[in-house]
Order: structure tokens, then sequence, then C-alpha cells
């Protein structure tokens, strides 16, 4: 048992980073843990109080003090609190250094690759950590939850892409318990611009692709672009930056650590001669004066795209690029990610397609596989961002055949409302219009035929769906195969 952190030690961190605004009372009680959620107190924890967008932790330090809390950081003095208070200038940023300090600077000593886009981050994690296991035993966090050396997940997925600050220096704390050595880590534009990762410090910073998503937060594309671009801050002093060549966004980056990759385009790293088809990848990835051929159990080149950035992760941490390469045939089935339920009569796969661009990318892959329609289910998710919906309508559009319009995760807006919102985006095109998930998927399920292809589109890995402010069970797999039952199809 750890005998825990002074709170001097404490004091003394946000003193030095120029964080702390003014420290109040003293005590002798040691640390032993952190919370940013009341209900999760435990005696002798420091409370992580900041303001957030819905709701205001400040709120609720004098429950966290009843709770056992015997101090906490925060952004204004509360009259009503007997503990010592450290006031801060950042509390998001305060309660990621207090958070790896207070758990001991669990990945102070670790290589970690953090990964961020707009999506295929967690295909790009999943793949890191599996060129990565030949070398040390490594895990990944992100979207998934925790996926350990075993290449199992060991912790669901919870409602964040990055874990909160408390949340993330405990994870990982225990992971470096358990012997990881290497970590793989999704870092999601709200992590990246709201400090969550600030303790870390990464070896290897992979940019994926940039497109529309998160306007609801960061309100302009130049902001979002700019958030996932702290990444770079965090980078060590002999850091390496690894960059989807493709994606105009990130031009703006020069640095002389930087290694640019793509497919057929000038790059550092290079994939061509590629052929993919319904069992997957197969090309050749050139890098300076080495060559290789791969495959990868992946279709689609925008998994080529996350291979190739996995490779050069890989190779930047210290795996050989002829090992890093091999490996990709044996690449993981990224769940929720082109995940096929059923291949006959016809096709059923699920994805978390949930963006213009995702949407685009996944049925363009689909379209020349489908021997006979494209069948398209997808909505989406309330109180997010209402400027992708007639683009990721419109997507759908270009590609099916037959459409069912549904619900993702409403969230505290209408359903209906929702789906009025999409409807610009499909004009002239046949859909079925179903605001109950479950009916849909039955509905697309019954008219489906031999040779079609049937895509549940915006739910993937996730087991639940968001009504109002309820989270209700709902896993697809289990759905499908009732509906296909309910055909008697076995």
């Amino acid at each position: 048992m750890s005998p825990g952190v002074p709170l001097s030690a404490v004091v003394a961190l946000l003193r030095e980073v120029g964080l702390l605004v003014e420290a109040f009372g003293t005590t002798t009680a040691p640390i032993e843990g952190a919370a940013q959620d009341s209900r999760r107190v435990e005696a002798g924890d420091v409370f992580l109080a900041w303001k957030g967008t819905a709701t205001d932790a400040h709120d609720h330090v004098a429950s966290a003090v009843r709770a056992g809390a015997v101090a906490a950081v925060v952004e204004r003095r509360l009259d009503d609190v007997t503990v010592p208070q450290l006031v801060v200038s950042d509390a998001r940023r305060a309660a990621a250094l207090v958070s790896d300090l207070v758990f001991g600077h669990p990945v102070r000593d670790a290589r970690v690759v953090a990964i961020t886009g707009t999506n295929g981050k967690t295909t790009t994690a999943l793949l890191i950590r599996h060129l990565l296991a030949t070398e040390a035993s490594t895990a990944s966090v992100g979207t998934l939850g925790v996926v350990g050396p075993d290449g199992r997940i060991h912790s669901s997925a919870g409602a964040l892409t990055t874990p909160g600050p408390v949340e993330l220096a405990r994870t990982l704390r225990d992971l470096r318990a358990d012997g990881v050595e290497w970590f793989a880590l999704e870092a999601s534009s709200h992590a990246l611009d709201q400090r969550r990762l600030d303790a870390l410090r990464v070896d290897v910073a992979v940019f994926t692709n940039l497109s529309l998503d998160h306007l609801d937060y960061h309100k302009t594309f130049s902001a979002y672009r700019d958030a996932k671009l702290r990444l770079i801050e965090l980078l060590k002093v002999d850091g390496q930056v690894v960059i989807n060549a493709a994606v105009p966004a990130w031009n703006r980056v020069e640095l002389t650590r930087m290694v640019r990759y793509g497919i057929d385009i000038l790059a550092d790293v290079v994939a061509d001669r590629l052929v993919c088809d319904a069992g997957g990848s197969r090309f050749r990835i050139r890098w300076g004066d080495q060559a290789a051929d791969a495959r990868l159990p992946l279709p689609g080149r925008f998994n080529v795209e996350n291979a190739l950035a996995a490779v050069v992760a890989a190779v930047q941490v210290g795996v050989p690029f002829e090992v890093a390469v091999a490996r990709l045939a044996t690449g993981p089935q990224v769940p929720g990610r082109m995940e096929v339920l059923r291949r006959k009569p016809f096709t059923v796969l699920i994805d978390f397609a949930h963006t213009p661009a995702a949407l685009d990318n996944l049925l363009t892959v689909l379209r020349p596989l489908t021997a006979g329609q494209l069948c398209v289910l997808f909505g989406a998710g309330g109180d997010r961002d209402r400027t992708k919906r007639v683009p990721m309508a419109e997507a759908v559009a270009r590609h099916a055949d037959r459409v069912w319009v549904t619900s993702d995760n409403p969230r505290t807006e209408s359903p209906e409302a929702i789906i009025d919102d999409l409807m610009p985006g499909l004009a002239g095109v046949d859909y079925r219009r179903e605001v109950d998930r479950v009916a849909a998927i039955h509905g697309v399920i019954a008219e489906a035929s031999e040779g079609d292809v049937v895509v549940l589109a915006g739910k993937g890995h996730e087991t639940y769906q968001v009504i109002g402010t309820e989270r209700r069970p709902l896993d697809e797999r289990r759905v499908v195969a009732d509906a296909l039952a309910a055909r008697g199809i076995t």
C-alpha cells in the first residue's frame, strides 16, 4: 500500500507549473487517491472540481468532503468547506497533473503512442498495440475501453473516447502494475482541448485524418483542427510525429522529427499496388530503400491508411520494419468496425461510422462488393453537431440502394426532429423512416434478399442506446439474431 502523497507535494506541483492561485488550510493527512465525481470519493482522496459544460463540480465539494475527501482543488474558494482548498487558474489541467502525481506518474518510464484524428483512431490503436506486442507487453486505451496485452477487451467502453484525467491515471497505474510497458492511447479532440492528457509525454503522435465532426463543441473547423494539433505539445523532447499526407489540414505542421504516410502519394512512407476485396487488402509498403509486401485482414483504402500509420508508429518505437509489416497479416478484427454478423444468404455488418467521411469511406468499400442491393440503416446522434446531419445523409444517398432512417443516440433531442434534419440529404432516395431502431433493424432484415449487403451504421461496438438521459440496453448483434430467427434463418 502506497504511503500516499503529502498535500505539500500537490501544492508544490501546482505552484511549479503556474496553476496555483492560492492555498487555504493545512493538513498532515496524506493524499491516498483522487476523484472528480463526488459519488466515487474514497477516504483520503483529493477532490478535483471545475465548472463543466453541463454541471459545476463545485456544487458537490461538500458532499465529497462528507465522503472522505481530505482536500479539494477548485477554481474558486468555497466558504462551507472545512478541508484545505487549492485554488487554481485551470482546474481541468490541474486535475490531469494532480491525478498523475497521486497515482505515481504511471507512464513516466513507459513508451506511449497517442493517436488522434476524426476517424480510424480505434483501428489504428489496436493495430499499433498488435504490432508493438512483438517487442513488449502492450495495451491500448480508448473507445473500446482497455485492450490488454492478450488482445482482449479487459474493461467495457465508457462514454468517452479518452477517459477523464482521474480514470486515465488510475487505469495506466493498474496496467503498469500488471507489467504493461508500452501503450497505444486514443486522443480525442475533447480530451486534448480539456487538457485531460497534459500529464503525459508521448513518444509518437499519430494524426490519421480530419473531417467534419464535433462542431457543436469546437464551433469552427479550425478550432477542431487546432485542438487535435495540441497533441504535438505533449511530445517528448525526442518524440516523433506521424501524419497522413493526404490531409490538407495537417499541412501547417512542419517538424524535423516527422514522417508522412499515404497511398500512391508523395510521402515518406507509401503504399502502392493496392488490391482490396471482401477478405482484406494486399499492398506494398515502401519506406526509403526498404520495401515489403503486406497483407491486412481488413478491407478498404481507409484501413490501409490506418495500417500505414500503425507500421510507422511501431517502427518509431522500436519494432523492425519487416516485423511490423509481416505482423499486419494477423491484425485483429476491430469490434464494431466492418464487423460481419452474417454472410449468407445476405451479408449483415455493423460499423461505428457516424460522420459523413466515415459513412462515405465505408460504403465506398462495400459498393463493389455487393452482388445485390446495398441496404443502409443509419441515424444521427442527438445533442451533437447538427451541421454534419445533411452531409451524413448525402453520403448514404450516394451509395445505398435502400435506406432505413432511424435513431442513433437521440439523447435529449426529439428523435423525430433529428430524422427531420436528415431528410434534405435523402431527396430522391428510396427510404423507410422508423424512429425505433430495433423495429428498423427487424424491417431491413425482413426485406433483405440473397446477395444483399445490410449495413447497420452508427452504433458499432456500443451495446446501449441513450434516450433522454437514460442508457438503455441495445446490442445489435442480438437484435440481428432475433430478426434472422423471425425469418427462419439460423
